[in-house]
């Protein structure tokens, strides 16, 4: 029923287009696709980053590297760096609740793990995205690192792990320095108990800036035994 009821929408989307075209997200100019939210020229415009220059490991770029060198985990992907146009619509999906923003980064974030896995690049055994805790989120009404990791798992049909849960409501990390972040965080995170977890996993967030959330997520993943941790995001901060 949920397929037929897919396939129906998508139908219905498709054939709207024809009539009314979506407008893209950035030049506003009509899309040529029903499931795009960008054009074809401004999607060919986009920053790109060089992945075959670093290997698919944006750690090894100095501009990265530089602000993330305490990193515990051993890989990072991002769709782009946190400029524009990236940062305003994350900011526009987070604090706004534009779903559009939110489906336009979705489908980008899809984009590059689909040429990851077709370069060859290797897969993680499963999947963990980053908590939020559960009164921010009925706020919010999504977590979007859950929502990331869910289109990562579809694409690349690794299991989905739910692993993780919230000590407390910590403030926000908006504003915060490094030292700031790394207290605000302290024992912010649970492992579930009786979570089993591979040896190769990958982590999923929306952005990575001083990369203190995901230092802390992957400090319960190597007490747990992970050896091999991927950290996954829309964006990244560069290092000024």
């Amino acid at each position: 029923m949920i397929n037929l009821l897919t396939a129906f929408a998508r139908q219905f989307a498709r054939l709207w287009h024809g009539v009314l075209p979506a407008s893209c997200l950035w030049c506003s100019l009509p899309v040529q696709r029903f499931d795009r939210q960008l054009c074809a020229e401004c999607q060919q415009a986009l920053p790109q980053l060089p992945y075959p220059r670093c290997h698919y490991n944006l750690l090894w770029l100095p501009q990265v590297g530089r602000g993330l060198r305490k990193a515990r985990f051993d890989q990072l992907l991002s769709v782009g760096f946190y400029q524009q146009p990236y940062r305003h619509w994350l900011q526009r999906w987070k604090f706004a609740a534009d779903a559009a923003a939110g489906e336009l980064l979705l489908q980008q974030f899809d984009l590059m793990l689909q040429q990851y896995q077709q370069d060859g690049q290797a897969l993680p055994q499963a999947l963990l995205y980053a908590p939020m805790h559960p009164r921010r989120q009925r706020q919010r009404g999504f977590n979007q690192a859950q929502l990331l990791a869910e289109i990562a798992a579809a694409r690349l049909n690794i299991p989905l792990l739910h692993a993780f849960g919230r000590n407390n409501s910590v403030p926000a990390q908006v504003g915060l320095n490094r030292k700031q972040r790394q207290r605000n965080l302290r024992q912010a995170f649970t492992l579930q108990a009786g979570t089993i977890l591979p040896a190769c996993v990958a982590l999923v967030d929306d952005v990575v800036t001083t990369g203190a959330t995901a230092n802390e997520l992957c400090r319960l993943l190597r007490r747990a035994g992970v050896r091999q941790i991927s950290l996954w995001t829309v964006a990244v901060t560069l290092n000024s």
